[in-house]
């Protein structure tokens, strides 16, 4: 190439930014097709994918993919100890817990087992414990975790049978670090690409933890995984509500989606522009599938 017509380093980088969007776009549509066959009852394009979020302003939820060693009941109490292969994405620092979200994609149900949050005085190791390249998280309290958009539990008290029978056999966790750190599942009814950034429409039916945190920060982290092997993309970002005269064509396809799982009509419907996205893959090798207890 002749010198006059090289690149400089900032087209490079445009080039570079435009090639991997182009790639999480391809992605994206491809788990359209591949994401069908999990939930053969709802038939309409969309994606799977999960909502992190804190209620700090001005920060994301830090997230990793860890593989499920076990998961442990602590005799007496209703915390939940879980084993994971790290390491987690950071360290917790003060006022931070850990969520750890594992999910049963085929019963659009799932859990997340939270910690408390970390004391002034607390070490990180009061919540988790790290031994080689194994953790133990534990979590003071579990809370269900429905892909339904209208499913809402409060003050749970959760039987470790049932947890294990739900989500015994699963084999990744999707680990999340923040104040009141949250992953919640979505879907994805309708994106598109503008100027260097995506954007990626969702609805809900109720006014849930997300919400509540989102009130008080808007910054948002996105997951848009493949579900069999839990690579793909991190998404980070801000998201804000939005009238259905605002973006009609994403207002139309979020009211067919959830036409189609026969969810009614979304409450409120929100916009997630993402200005950065990187790949993410698990933490290490997968366990083999664990048996749910019966």
């Amino acid at each position: 190439m002749h010198a006059a017509c090289a690149p400089t380093g900032l087209e490079e980088n445009h080039l570079d930014a435009d090639a991997d969007l182009e790639k999480f776009l391809t992605f994206l549509e491809g788990q359209k097709t591949k994401q069908a066959s999990h939930f053969p009852a709802v038939k309409y394009d969309k994606v799977l994918s999960f909502m992190g979020t804190t209620s700090l302003a001005g920060t994301h939820a830090d997230v990793a993919v860890c593989p499920i060693l076990g998961l442990e009941p602590v005799s007496g109490t209703k915390a939940l100890n879980v084993r994971l292969r790290g390491p987690l994405p950071r360290l917790p620092a003060r006022g931070e817990c850990i969520t750890v979200h594992i999910t049963s994609v085929e019963q659009y149900q799932g859990y997340q087992v939270k910690t408390r949050a970390l004391g002034p005085d607390d070490p990180p190791a009061s919540i988790c414990q790290a031994s080689g390249d194994e953790l133990v998280v534990s979590g003071s309290q579990t809370f269900t975790v429905h892909h339904s958009p209208y499913t809402m539990k409060f003050f749970e008290q959760i039987p470790f049978e049932e947890v294990q029978q739900i989500v015994g056999g699963v084999r990744f966790a999707l680990v999340g670090i923040g104040e009141q750190a949250n992953i919640s599942p979505r879907f994805i009814y309708h994106s598109e690409a503008r100027s260097g950034r995506v954007f990626l429409y969702h609805g809900d039916g109720l006014a849930l933890k997300t919400y509540m945190n989102l009130k008080s920060n808007r910054q948002e982290t996105r997951l848009v995984v493949d579900l069999d092997d839990f690579s793909g993309y991190v998404l980070r970002g801000s998201v804000e509500e939005f009238q259905p005269h605002q973006y009609p064509e994403a207002y139309q396809r979020i009211c067919q989606g959830f036409t189609a799982g026969n969810w009614g009509k979304p409450s409120r419907t929100f916009r997630f522009a993402a200005d950065r996205w990187e790949r993410i893959a698990p933490t290490g090798s997968p366990v083999g599938r664990r048996p749910a207890a019966l």
